[in-house]
């Protein structure tokens, strides 16, 4: 007996919060906060292949801290979505639930790569 595999190709959407990075440009200015931004975009980066090189089960601990660096910095400039499932992961981290962690761990670098890859999207659309 044949049976079909399907194969699930989850997507969501990267929210941004255009809020965060309005009150970024006023608190600091349009350059700085220009400036500040593609910062963040770099240490993001970092931390997405920090995270991306640590298996999550087993990893726990070590995952810690690129995860949190990775929540706050996104969070920092609207990446509301990527900052969310930071948290998500974290959160499993805490509880010790190692299925939920895979999950988690898989959606944070999917959700991540589409979070970049829409602010280069704002960017090149933003001139």
């Amino acid at each position: 007996m044949e049976q079909d595999v399907s194969r699930l190709r989850p997507e969501e959407p990267a929210r941004f919060n255009p809020e965060r990075l309005e009150h970024l440009c006023d608190e600091i200015g349009e350059i700085r906060a220009e400036h500040e931004v593609a910062s963040a975009l770099q240490a993001i980066n970092a931390h997405l292949q920090d995270v991306r090189h640590l298996h999550p089960v087993g990893a726990g601990d070590d995952l810690v801290h690129p995860v949190r660096n990775l929540a706050a910095t996104s969070d920092r400039i609207g990446m509301a979505s990527l900052a969310r499932v930071a948290r998500d992961v974290l959160a499993c981290i805490g509880s010790g639930n190692q299925v939920a962690l895979a999950a988690t761990h898989a959606r944070l670098l999917r959700v991540g790569e589409r979070s970049i890859h829409a602010i280069w999207d704002l960017e090149d659309v933003s001139g």
